[in-house]
């Protein structure tokens, strides 16, 4: 089959939106990290959150303006990706779209069976039911942007993305689909804040990312970011790290490459040593600390990251997480994702030749 060639990005996310603002909240370090001022939990939290968008610029007319946050984050990432490939889903039968999430509406979900149990079935938003199903992100996006394709909701942690572009990529290869979106996307909870801040884990944030997949041959006469080269995905309950190291031999096969080859590792702090990894200086990177942890988003942010460090030819310098030497040419970027419970997912983008 034709290469798959990433056309179109669309980032939302607490540093920024679309690709030239967030690409240089990147650049210039722009701190993402802030006191949470969406509700008012009993303890003081701090995360990233999306204050400064308006949704009419993405969401025609009025018909999903009372949809989940989550929904308008996906719908708007899906709008952003689809305008900068320049795709018109009019124009397009079989558009796709795969949805990765990891909580789903939970502000919706939380209110919803809260007037269930303390006032009755009668008392129980209809609205807040159907926006609360996990599934609903994917719906409202395909409708409001007339996705008339195969339309997909995967549910799980960071790997999820990456299993969402591997399905993507599939259907794209079998024909049942022309050009596909993959989106991600997350919002805060304060019940979920305080769970996770019990865990240990305190920098939770919000927002969405989107991509736009397509054969080398449909292009518009776009000049594609970059191709996907590579990637596969492992599960291994009782060992992550043989889960990771299988991912990341078998993703570097696919994309007939060695492991010098990569010029850059995008992946979380606590990423492991790995074989055959660790033997090379490599440059890894991390968006973590600029915009925090957002489970399958933050996976969609390193993704269009990598793309806009192959286009631009550079790293931004705040990303950085050791001091390996960078190449003079952004060729291949590797981006991986691991979840506790043994899941490891590998993604390669390389440079179009």
């Amino acid at each position: 089959m034709d290469r798959i060639v990433l056309t179109g990005v669309g980032p939302l996310t607490p540093i920024g939106k679309e690709k030239e603002d967030f690409w240089n909240a990147v650049v210039n370090n722009f701190p993402g990290i802030k006191k949470i001022t969406k509700f008012m939990p009993d303890h003081e939290f701090y995360g990233g959150e999306i204050n400064d968008i308006n949704f009419d610029e993405y969401i025609p007319g009025t018909k999903f303006r009372r949809a989940a946050e989550i929904s308008k984050f996906t719908m708007s990432a899906a709008k952003m990706a689809m305008d900068d490939a320049q795709v018109d889903s009019s124009n397009i039968k079989n558009l796709g779209l795969v949805v990765g999430l990891t909580h789903g509406a939970l502000n919706y979900t939380q209110s919803y069976h809260e007037l269930l149990v303390t006032e009755g079935p009668e008392s129980a938003s209809p609205i807040l039911f159907s926006d609360s199903i996990l599934n609903a992100p994917a719906g409202n996006t395909s409708i409001c942007l007339g996705i008339h394709g195969p339309v997909h909701t995967l549910i799980g942690g960071s790997v999820t993305t990456i299993r969402a572009i591997m399905l993507a990529v599939q259907l794209l290869a079998t024909k049942k689909m022309e050009k596909s979106v993959i989106a991600s996307a997350e919002e805060l909870n304060e019940f979920s804040l305080y769970c996770y801040y019990k865990l240990g884990i305190k920098t939770l944030s919000e927002g969405a990312g989107a991509l736009l997949i397509e054969p080398e041959d449909t292009k518009n006469n776009q000049d594609p970011y970059c191709y996907i080269s590579g990637f596969a995905s492992q599960t291994n309950p009782s060992n992550l790290q043989s889960a990771l190291e299988e991912s990341v031999e078998t993703a570097l096969k696919k994309a007939n490459l060695k492991a010098k080859d990569v010029d850059l590792l995008m992946t979380s702090p606590s990423f492991p040593k790995v074989q055959p990894l660790d033997a090379y200086e490599i440059p890894m990177g991390s968006l973590d600390s600029i915009t925090g942890n957002a489970f399958a988003v933050s996976t969609i942010w390193n993704i269009i990251l990598s793309a806009l460090c192959i286009r631009h030819g550079a790293i931004p310098s705040p990303i950085l997480k050791n001091s390996a030497p960078i190449n003079n040419e952004i060729r291949n970027v590797m981006i991986c994702a691991t979840e506790r419970e043994g899941v490891a997912g590998v993604l390669i983008l390389s440079k179009i030749s």
